[in-house]
């Protein structure tokens, strides 16, 4: 008895740590991208495990982490990039004078139609051609 007791009790301190191990990880990632959004006013999109930028491709973010436009939501949009494709984006709406965040998906740009199909049906007003720097108004296509 007092064996399957320890056994679970370093089983579930295991678990916890791996978790504390992840939470600070992540809490590193939210460190680097505010970090990061601070000197990218305009926006940018990264690749949050090498922290590169992409220079091709089209930028669709995902409904999931969509509204999300401070430091304190940084944490679920990159855990979400974490188990999707890896990607962060940061965006100025001038309109509105926020910045926002979002966990991203990256189309090759000769896959103009299904990143469209995807913005759509994640309920994005645009996407983003990276490699160009324009953006596709997907209200109108």
């Amino acid at each position: 008895m007092k064996r399957i007791l320890l056994v679970i009790i370093t089983a579930v301190a295991l678990c916890s740590c791996a978790a504390c191990k992840k939470q600070a990880d992540v809490q590193n990632l939210v460190d680097k991208v505010w970090a990061y959004s601070q000197t990218h006013p305009d926006g940018f999109t990264i690749h949050i495990p090498d922290f590169s930028e992409p220079d091709y491709g089209i930028a669709v973010s995902y409904a999931a982490t969509q509204d999300s436009h401070s430091k304190a939501s940084l944490p679920m949009v990159i855990s979400h990039a974490q188990e999707h494709d890896g990607y962060v984006g940061g965006w100025l709406d001038a309109d509105s004078g926020l910045y926002y965040f979002d966990s991203t998906r990256l189309f090759p740009e000769d896959e103009r139609d299904e990143a469209i199909a995807f913005g759509k049906a994640n309920g994005q007003i645009s996407a983003y051609v990276i490699s160009t720097g324009e953006s596709i108004d997907l209200t109108r296509n």
